[in-house]
């Protein structure tokens, strides 16, 4: 894994250096003083890697973690503009041929692309900034077709890739868990990827998952992250912690008669580690003829669902800042945040994130959330 994300890196300082760089109107002081930099700070990973002893949970400072962010972040903002301003160089040759017309490019003048990675570095420094502050909440009101009007109005705070590690530490996890209290939800959904770092490693930094409250109970799902780092451990800390984890399989919440289910599936990544992977038919074995709720956190595959009114995932940690959502999206089968119509009878929910792991900690335009599900039955026809 290190060697690919070091391949992807230098691929990252290559881009940059033919469309950056090199056009670059200045002395080749300049440009090579640049080049060092962008390679520099392109090596992210393998600092975590050889210094910190992993690339994903690399046993560092919080400064030194938070400066590292900053610096790479510079690529992660430049290279997506750089793109953006490739094509539109393009369009802008194009049309001059095509026309006869001289339209200038503002871009060949040097005091622009500096003002281009000035750019790049403030939103750098202020997007690592948000990634790492506490969530405002988001209330979202969601219809579904086949709630019995006794759950109506049931509320349903989901967080999603909370990452608690070296970065997002203990007191960051009370602060969002204390919102989330707050809110005095019927039931809370954890989607995955609350954690990175082993089981022993995190015990001090996780404690306050215990004190999540809502009168329903807590629900959760492991995400790819779980599985990187012991997934089997962190199942029975989540349980032990007051949290059921629905594991490919499914609880049942009344209000009298009436009916929820609320549905579970593990992982995919779990068949990396030679576990079961996601099964909806095993996690919906003996559930009721009623609104089904999934958890699953990746929202890849919510397209095919059969049986599912709405799927609550997370994962995309919604893009991240708007240039990269593209590219997420062709990575998650369309899906980035919000909403969606996933097919004609499944509803699906992406959560932009609580949190964000330690190798993308970047916010641009793209807040975090705790977000507040308000489900509504669908109103009664009028006669």
């Amino acid at each position: 894994m290190i060697n690919v994300l070091m391949i992807i890196s230098l691929v990252l300082v290559a881009y940059v250096f033919l469309s950056y760089v090199l056009p670059f109107k200045a002395s080749w002081k300049v440009k090579l003083g640049l080049t060092v930099f962008f390679l520099a700070i392109s090596q992210k990973f393998s600092y975590y890697y050889y210094f910190g002893g992993h690339m994903f949970n690399p046993q560092l400072s919080e400064t030194t973690l938070i400066v590292w962010e900053s610096l790479f972040n510079i690529l992660l903002v430049l290279v997506p503009l750089l793109v953006v301003k490739d094509l539109l160089f393009v369009l802008v040759t194009v049309v001059n041929k095509a026309t006869g017309s001289h339209v200038p490019w503002p871009l060949k003048e040097a005091k622009n692309r500096w003002l281009l990675l000035i750019f790049s570095v403030a939103a750098a420094i202020s997007g690592t900034h948000y990634a790492l502050t506490v969530p405002t909440v988001h209330r979202v009101e969601i219809t579904l077709d086949r709630l019995a009007p006794e759950f109506d109005g049931y509320r349903i705070v989901q967080m999603a890739d909370l990452h608690v590690g070296q970065l997002l530490k203990r007191p960051w996890l009370e602060a969002v868990i204390d919102t989330a209290n707050e809110l005095d939800a019927d039931a809370v959904v954890l989607v995955g990827d609350m954690i990175e770092g082993t089981e022993a490693s995190l015990a001090q930094e996780v404690q306050a998952y215990g004190r999540i409250k809502s009168k329903d109970g807590v629900y959760g799902v492991t995400g790819n992250h779980e599985w990187h780092h012991g997934a089997a451990a962190w199942v029975r800390f989540f349980e032990d912690s007051g949290v059921t984890m629905l594991e490919n399989r499914h609880h049942v919440i009344t209000r009298g008669s009436a009916q929820l289910v609320l549905a579970g599936t593990t992982d995919r990544s779990a068949v990396r580690y030679g576990a079961t992977g996601p099964d909806l038919k095993k996690a919906l074995q003996g559930a009721p003829d009623a609104a089904t709720i999934l958890l699953a956190h990746q929202p890849k595959g919510a397209k095919t669902l059969e049986g599912v009114d709405l799927q609550l995932s997370g994962h995309t940690h919604g893009g991240l800042y708007a240039l990269m959502q593209p590219v997420v999206a062709f990575f998650n089968d369309g899906f980035v945040s919000g909403l969606y119509q996933a097919n004609k009878t499944t509803q699906l929910y992406v959560s932009p994130g609580t949190g964000l792991w330690t190798g993308m900690a970047l916010r641009v335009m793209d807040p975090s959330e705790i977000t507040e599900i308000v489900l509504r039955s669908k109103p009664e026809p009028r006669k």
